[in-house]
C-alpha cells in the first residue's frame, strides 16, 4: 500500500510539474497570440480553447515546414513532442475569448 501511495504522489507531482512547465512555455506565445492565448482584432489566431489534436498537428506541420511560417517553424523546432503535447493540453483547457 505504501508503494502505491508513493507512486501516486510521484505521478501527481509529475503531472503538476508538466502543467506548470506548459504554462511557462505558453508565456512565449503571448506576444503574438495574446494573453492567455486570446488575441482580438488581429490576423493571428487565438489559441485558447483550441482542440489539442489540432494544436499538435499544426505544430508538427510547422516543424516539417508543411505549413510555412519562419517564426512558427523556429518555435516548433525548439519544442519536443512532449512539450508540444503539454502546451496543447494547456491551451485546450483555457476558455476561448468569448467565454471569458
Amino acid at each position: 500500500m505504501k508503494k502505491v501511495m508513493i507512486l501516486s504522489a510521484l505521478l501527481l507531482s509529475t503531472s503538476a510539474f508538466a502543467d506548470e512547465r506548459a504554462e511557462i512555455m505558453a508565456n512565449n506565445c503571448t506576444g503574438c497570440h495574446g494573453t492567455d492565448g486570446v488575441v482580438e482584432d488581429s490576423a493571428l489566431i487565438s489559441i485558447a480553447g483550441l482542440n489539442a489534436e489540432i494544436f499538435i498537428e499544426t505544430m508538427k506541420n510547422f516543424q516539417s515546414n508543411e505549413r510555412s511560417s519562419t517564426i512558427m517553424h523556429n518555435v516548433a523546432l525548439a519544442l519536443s513532442d512532449e512539450e508540444i503535447a503539454a502546451m496543447a493540453k494547456y491551451f485546450e483547457a483555457l476558455p476561448k475569448g468569448e467565454e471569458k
